[in-house]
Order: C-alpha cells, then sequence, then structure tokens
C-alpha cells in the first residue's frame, strides 16, 4: 500500500504548493498576493543560490504542511553572519486533518538529517541548526515541538538550537537602537520578503498607525532589498518618532497607546 505521507524538497515545479499551504484562504485577498510575489522572488533567489530551503509535506496528494530554512549568510541584516549556520524559519502544518500525524516531526527530522549529509547551506558542513520559535496559536505551540525533538536553548535563552556538527556559537550583537533624526515625526516598519505574512503585517500596521495619527508620514522598507537601512536601525521592526515600538499589533489597544505615546 503507497504512503499516504510524502516529503518533497522545495523546487521551481512546487513553489506553488509550499505558498498554497500557508496561503490557502487568502489567494484573493490583493495585498496578500503581493506578499506572495515578494515571497515567490524571493524563493526563486534561495533555489538558484544555495538550493533547496523548504520542503513540503503531502498528505493523499495534497500539499498540507512545509518547512523553511536558509544559510544565516543568505540574510543581509544579520551583521557577520556564521557561516555553516543554518536558520529554520518555522514549521506550518495547518490541515486538520493532518495535525497529529506526525508530519511536522517528519519534515523537520528530514531537514535535521539533510544537514547532517551537508545537503543544506548550499551542501556545505552545518554546525548547528538555530531557530526563534513563536506560538502560532494552533496546536503545540512551537517552542514545545522543537524542544521535544531535541532543540535546546541557547545561552542568551532567546533562541532554540539544534547541533550538528559543533556546539551553538554566539552570534555578534547588533547594538541597541539610538534615535536617528530623520526617523523623527515619521512611522517606518521593515517587513521581510521571507513570510509572505510580513508585507500584509505592515499593510495593517500602517492602518492601525493612521487611526491614531492620521496624517503622520509612512514608509515601509523591504529588509532584504535595503539591509543598511535595517542594520542602521537595529533589525527593529517598527520605529515610530524615532522611537522603537515594542508592542505587537495584535495587541490592537496596547499598540495604539505606545503609539500616542510615541508621538506625544
Amino acid at each position: 500500500m503507497q504512503e499516504k505521507t510524502r516529503i518533497e524538497n522545495l523546487t521551481e515545479s512546487n513553489i506553488e504548493d509550499l505558498i498554497y499551504v500557508c496561503s490557502s484562504k487568502r489567494l484573493k485577498d490583493s495585498i496578500h498576493q503581493q506578499g506572495i510575489s515578494l515571497k515567490r522572488q524571493w524563493l526563486r533567489e534561495m533555489l538558484k543560490k544555495y538550493g533547496s530551503c523548504a520542503k513540503v509535506a503531502y498528505y493523499d496528494g495534497k500539499p498540507v504542511a512545509q518547512i523553511l530554512y536558509y544559510p544565516e549568510e543568505a540574510d543581509p541584516t544579520v551583521i557577520s553572519g556564521r557561516k555553516d549556520v543554518l536558520v529554520l524559519l518555522c514549521v506550518y502544518n495547518p490541515t486538520s486533518v493532518t495535525q497529529k500525524l506526525g508530519i511536522g516531526t517528519k519534515l523537520l527530522q528530514s531537514v535535521i538529517d539533510d544537514a547532517k549529509q551537508k545537503k543544506t547551506c548550499g551542501n556545505r558542513s552545518c554546525k548547528f541548526i538555530q531557530t526563534e520559535a513563536f506560538n502560532t496559536g494552533e496546536l503545540l505551540p512551537l517552542p514545545e515541538f522543537y524542544k521535544k525533538n531535541g532543540f535546546l536553548p541557547t545561552p542568551q535563552g532567546d533562541m532554540l538550537y539544534f547541533s550538528i556538527e559543533s556546539n551553538y556559537e554566539p552570534s555578534t550583537p547588533i547594538g541597541e537602537y539610538e534615535p536617528l533624526p530623520e526617523d523623527k515625526n515619521k512611522a517606518l516598519i521593515l517587513y521581510s520578503p521571507v513570510c509572505q505574512f510580513s508585507y500584509q503585517f505592515a499593510k495593517n500596521v500602517e492602518k492601525l498607525i493612521r487611526e491614531v495619527v492620521p496624517a503622520i508620514p509612512f514608509e515601509m522598507i523591504n529588509k532584504w532589498e535595503k539591509p543598511e537601512e535595517s542594520i542602521k536601525r537595529k533589525n527593529c521592526w517598527l520605529i515610530v518618532n524615532a522611537k522603537p515600538i515594542q508592542t505587537f499589533f495584535m495587541e490592537t489597544e496596547k499598540f495604539k497607546e505606545e503609539i500616542k505615546q510615541a508621538v506625544s
């Protein structure tokens, strides 16, 4: 009997399957489509330079889950990017029928196996895999999922890692944001092409800010296209009136209050 689940590396031929996994419910959203276009371009650039940077899980022939990763040195916003370090961005299995079938674990183990066999980081050795785990609000929180599969907290406690050929090595600190004259009396949001939701989130943030300060000038910066602008601002995701915003925009009222304080 043929196995219902199969894992495939990302290629030009299944990019749309990868996008479908995360975006199936938003394909008619014009703003989300702009994020998809950015992601699609990023995936093709990564494939050309480093080979597969993702895997797609299929169940009964349909794409149902994905895992996304890339060499840290590929990220232009990371100063002194460590060679042979694999950044694991996310594991996502949104389909209720396939949840609790171990598909996420299969995807993760496949990446670990590839790293051990020097099939990641542009087919080079991999020292360790690093991830900034977050909670999607669905099923098992990612921090628990990674720890269950052997990931350990970094000494700083802000990341998790899985050793492949060597132990964890800390990255070069980027420092804290200091107010820049050009950031006064404006709002800047830094978004990424790595996730198709990043651009949509940026537009949602713009809408919320304009509800608080309708006339404020607003600038959106693609971090991978203008990494110098991101590094200059210490990779802060949102700057309003030369103040970094800490509250995530989905905490709407708290977010709006912080915006009010930033412009007062």
